[in-house]
């Protein structure tokens, strides 16, 4: 491979393996799936991915309801990354 391919290939996987910051609650986008968490003392992440709607937020899985009081949020990690064969 060369050069300038193996620096961008680099570069994207870092993207998608970075942790990326938390972000204040209020920003959070509509319908995409998040990683939501409590943040005081110390972090406290929430176990599972949620949407956010209109009314509220809700279960990235079960599309149900969650009464949550998150602080901040992050795009929800991939557990596996992209990945093509050709």
């Amino acid at each position: 491979m060369s050069w300038l391919m193996m620096s961008w290939l680099k570069a994207l996987v870092a993207k998608f393996t970075a942790t990326p910051e938390w972000r204040e609650i209020a920003t959070a986008p509509l319908h995409r799936e998040l990683e939501l968490a409590v943040i005081g003392d110390e972090i406290s992440v929430l176990g599972f991915s949620c949407l956010r709607c209109a009314d509220g937020w809700l279960d990235a899985e079960t599309l149900r309801p969650v009464a949550v009081t998150a602080t901040h949020w992050r795009y929800r990690q991939p557990a596996v990354l992209p990945f093509c064969c050709c």
